[in-house]
């Protein structure tokens, strides 16, 4: 008799525990990361940002751009056996345009969406929108994943329960240990593209039987399992430990994010003190990008000063506008909280211990405020709790908060339509709801601009105003690297922490 072939099992150290299920309630990496496996997309966007059918068998505009026809490739189904519908699609983008910023974006263009039949619908536009496949199709946060229409009409203000997809794995939550381990397993009617992997276009191919994640929040304790060979993959490890790994013969450290890391301070506008722009531009006016990059590593290579609301890779890479982050002057940040009139409000930093990077940095704030004389408080908290207190709009000292040092992907801040911390609408925007009208509406403009020459302008003239309203403020990127064992195969270059393709020799 034959010998049944031993099943492979691709074990993953990850830096943050997964406590949402939801990619659509919650941009946090965790979910992202469960969510690239567990569910598909129609389109999917490739290492230059042009969009691909992923789900979809192929796509067109028609009567004269104001219709888009999708069909979807034969044979999808979802992890519970049943087929992918068109009415599943419409649930999902209708529940994921609630919630994101180029969703929402677009849904100013769509004037209805309805099946053909259960392998095609049409999306209706009150006016061209060419726009649409790059927004159905975006590796950032939030993604436009499809789920069964049953999970689609769950309010999107509320997280979905269930974790069926159609995705190349499908989660084990019955092994799913908050905190400790998460566990997925092939989907074997699962149907890849053909295509090579290209970004997070191309094949998503379940390389192996078994993926775990193991969450090791000590960086050491990760680099030793590493090693060891108790672990086969380091996603984002401690970036002064690498040249320990490096030495290693058996392990890869390689970059994984072609578009690096981008950190920043997300200040609330809610409450005060951050509620008063004043503040906000006197506490900009302190920032040293360097002293927040080289908290987390030494290796000058690893990091780079960034004074835009753009990544260094994007077409609307500039500094226009940036005078205020190249201050770099304690005193003249002091004078200017002064004349802010700033009264001693408490700042509540929300400090993720378990990320070294994200402590580091919030401690330099923490150090830098109280040098300017402010009333700083950093509480200390694992990721799956800034998560949930993140949503909080309420004052201090009911539970809320007024900053968080957060990162985001290259991708993640290509351009304005992906951008989701230069939404600017209030209630609408990301946590903190910074509100300015101005921001908004120049989005839109770039959005209906008809020449790439026209986006660039536009796009360089919301970050001009976006340094005056100071949604967030920028830190600088970091160097995205990974470390695997070598007998790993087919890792390749992604804006997102993708695990498909990865195989174990």
């Amino acid at each position: 008799m034959a010998q049944k072939k031993a099943a492979k099992t691709l074990k993953i150290i990850h830096n943050g525990n997964l406590a949402s299920l939801d990619p659509i309630w919650t941009t946090a990496p965790p979910t992202k990361d469960y969510a690239f496996l567990v569910f598909d997309q129609l389109l999917a966007v490739d290492s230059n940002y042009v969009p691909h059918p992923q789900m979809a068998e192929g796509w067109t505009f028609e009567e004269d751009g104001r219709t888009f026809v999708l069909g979807l490739r034969e044979g999808l189904k979802f992890h519970d056996g049943e087929p992918v519908r068109s009415a599943d699609c419409i649930a999902s983008i209708q529940r994921w345009a609630a919630r994101d910023g180029f969703g929402q974006l677009a849904m100013r263009f769509i004037d209805g969406l309805e099946a053909i039949d259960d392998r095609k619908f049409r999306i209706k536009l009150k006016k061209p929108f060419p726009l649409l496949p790059a927004a159905l199709g975006k590796s950032n946060s939030s993604q436009c994943f499809i789920m069964p229409e049953r999970m689609a009409k769950v309010d999107p203000m509320k997280q979905v329960t269930e974790t069926i997809g159609s995705g190349p794995y499908r989660f084990l939550k019955e092994e799913f240990v908050s905190g400790a381990k998460a566990a997925w397993a092939k989907f074997d009617d699962y149907i890849p593209r053909k295509e090579p992997v290209d970004s997070i276009s191309g094949g998503r191919i379940p390389a192996v039987d078994r993926i775990e994640w193991a969450f090791i929040s000590d960086p050491s304790t990760a680099m030793a399992a590493l090693i060891a060979g108790e672990q086969d993959y380091w996603d984002a490890p401690t970036l002064d430990l690498v040249p320990v790994m490096k030495a290693d013969p058996n392990i890869v450290v390689s970059p994984r994010n072609p578009t690096g890391s981008y950190y920043m301070l997300q200040l609330n506008h809610t409450q005060p003190p951050f509620n008063n722009p004043k503040v906000r531009q006197a506490l900009a006016m302190a920032i040293d990008q360097t002293q927040f990059l080289k908290s987390a590593v030494s290796d000058p290579t690893l990091l780079k000063a960034c004074y835009g609301y753009y990544g260094s890779d994007s077409p609307y890479s500039s500094e226009d506008g940036a005078e205020i982050l190249k201050t770099r002057s304690l005193d003249k940040a002091k004078a200017a909280l002064k004349e802010a009139g700033y009264a001693g409000e408490k700042v509540v930093i929300l400090g993720v211990m378990e990320n070294p990077t994200l402590a580091a940095m919030a401690q330099v704030a923490e150090d830098l405020m109280r040098r300017m004389g402010m009333n700083v408080q950093l509480v200390a908290m694992d990721f799956a709790t800034m998560a949930q207190r993140r949503t909080s709009k309420e004052p201090t000292d009911k539970g809320g908060w007024s900053m968080f040092v957060t990162v985001w992907t290259g991708s993640d801040i290509v351009n304005p339509g992906v951008h989701q911390m230069l939404r600017a609408g209030g209630p609408t925007a990301w946590f903190g709801w910074p509100n300015d009208p101005e921001m908004e509406a120049l989005r839109d403009q770039w959005a209906n601009a008809a020449t790439p020459e026209e986006q660039r302008k536009l796009a360089i003239a919301l970050q001009v105003q976006a340094f005056k309203t100071l949604p967030y403020i920028p830190l600088g990127s970091l160097v995205s690297l990974v470390a695997y064992r070598k007998n790993l195969t087919g890792v390749f270059p992604s804006p997102v922490a993708a695990y498909w393709n990865i195989g174990k020799g």
